[in-house]
């Protein structure tokens, strides 16, 4: 895949489908990511950011009660460090409105279910290396929300 050493993320994922969070397991193991917080729900979710800073959130759009983008409009309301912690946006829905409303709201990137290892890899090493930009360089990144695959 990459030079990349992704193996010291602390990442939070939060989806509703044990299917899905499976899978993702799956891809985190082959990439050598074990710190990694499996919550069903924004409920769990909330209850565990009194406790940790995750450096990425990967979220479901569509769970209930509280969907994964009334979740994140939260988090970027509270401030401080949720308003800056990336979020990755799951969903099987792509369409140009409903990625635009994510982006609005304070998704960093939309990805398309089902994810491949390869995009989700490619997703965190992009975080890795915006987080390790100077302001300067930040104006200039290019500007990638969705990717499918």
């Amino acid at each position: 895949m990459s030079a990349y050493d992704l193996s010291s993320l602390d990442i939070m994922v939060i989806d509703d489908n044990v299917h899905m969070l499976r899978i993702i397991k799956t891809i985190f193991i082959s990439m050598g990511i074990s710190r990694v917080h499996y919550l069903s729900s924004v409920k769990e979710a909330k209850a565990e950011l009194f406790h940790i800073q995750p450096d990425i959130i990967i979220t479901d759009w569509e769970m209930r009660p509280i969907d994964g983008l009334s979740f994140t409009r939260e988090l970027r309301r509270e401030g401080g460090y949720f308003s800056r912690v990336p979020i990755i946006l799951l969903t099987g829905h792509t369409e140009y409105e409903r990625v635009m409303e994510a982006i609005q709201s304070g998704v960093s990137y939309v990805l398309a279910k089902p994810v491949s290892i390869e995009i989700l890899h490619r997703r965190l090493c992009r975080i890795v290396d915006i987080s390790s930009m100077s302001v300067s360089e930040f104006d200039t990144a290019d500007e990638e929300y969705l990717e499918i695959g």
